[in-house]
């Protein structure tokens, strides 16, 4: 038996939780004010283009300027151009990041992996050079794919920012990937593990579930008892848990690319087809995830124990 969004009460969700790494989030618990703490945005699919008034981006800014704690990095889960950006004296990219995204009130490092449009504008070689010409900006992207831990000294988080496009590179760069990413997860992690991509191994939505991608990636999902799986793609805001996965999927594709219908499937808790972000809270105990809308209302909340047989 499991809980999804058509008609099974949050009773029933906290029960099922006991059994489970998950669960509905009720009140926050007491912890230990000196212990690490790491806050994270996830967004994917902003697709900027003229004309596109960025609602989510201001939702993000308005929100992490409520919060009474720092938000560690925003992950940004591909899809980030739908515009050819040219190389110019002044960067294109630059002018557009820079509008989109309060500098002021969302003032850390932006982690962004390549989705599909980013490949098919041809965009990839100018995103990975102006984070390597402008070492100084929020704008992030040291490669393809590439690992970030947090805090940097004593690690809580681990991420694996991952490059999904597979019809975008050779088979050789392709294995070159997987090969990298199962060496990193084995070795030393922080207590909890993210690994972010643009597209799903499952979802509700317009393209939903991908064979193909659980196949590739998913015995190292399983192998490695990773924590979080974030992708966009689809233009849904969704947290899944699919029976016999450790993993928590999360689909925040609400950045702001026009919204598509949310019913292809089945999976739950939750599924929406909204603008919106995920925000990601660790400590050493547990991960608490709130889905939030483009106006900032919180539409689904989880928490997450750490895995300590991993």
């Amino acid at each position: 038996m499991k809980c999804h969004r058509w008609g099974l009460h949050l009773l029933v969700c906290l029960l099922l939780a006991s059994a489970a790494p998950w669960a509905a989030a009720a009140q926050p618990a007491a912890t230990d004010a000196a212990s690490p703490k790491v806050d994270l945005l996830a967004v994917g699919d902003w697709e900027y283009r003229e004309g596109n008034p960025p609602t989510t981006a201001r939702a993000m800014a308005d929100y992490a300027a409520a919060r009474d704690h720092p938000f560690q990095a925003v992950l940004l889960l591909g899809d980030n151009f739908h515009v050819h950006l040219k190389e110019r004296k002044e960067p294109q990219l630059e002018t557009i990041f820079e509008a989109t995204y309060d500098p002021k009130r969302l003032s850390f490092p932006f982690y962004a992996i390549l989705g599909n449009h980013d490949c098919e504008s041809n965009n990839t070689r100018i995103e990975m050079a102006y984070a390597k010409e402008h070492p100084d900006s929020r704008w992030k992207m040291p490669a393809r794919w590439y690992r970030v831990d947090l805090p940097a000294r004593t690690p809580l988080v681990t991420i694996l920012a991952l490059d999904s496009n597979k019809s975008d590179m050779s088979s050789k760069q392709w294995q070159a990937e997987k090969q990298w990413a199962e060496a990193e997860l084995a070795k030393p992690r922080a207590p909890w593990t993210v690994c972010a991509a643009h597209h799903p191994l499952f979802s509700n939505g317009t393209h939903g579930d991908s064979r193909r991608m659980q196949n590739e990636w998913g015995p190292i999902l399983k192998k490695y008892r990773v924590d979080f799986y974030l992708c966009g793609h689809d233009h849904v805001l969704e947290h899944l848990e699919i029976d016999g996965w450790p993993t928590s999927f999360l689909v925040v594709g609400g950045g702001g690319g026009r919204l598509r219908a949310d019913g292809k499937g089945d999976h739950g808790p939750f599924s929406r087809s909204s603008l919106g972000f995920a925000h990601l809270a660790f400590d050493n105990q547990q991960a608490r995830v709130r889905i939030v809308d483009g106006r900032g209302n919180t539409l689904h909340e989880f928490v997450r124990q750490v895995q300590r047989d991993k």
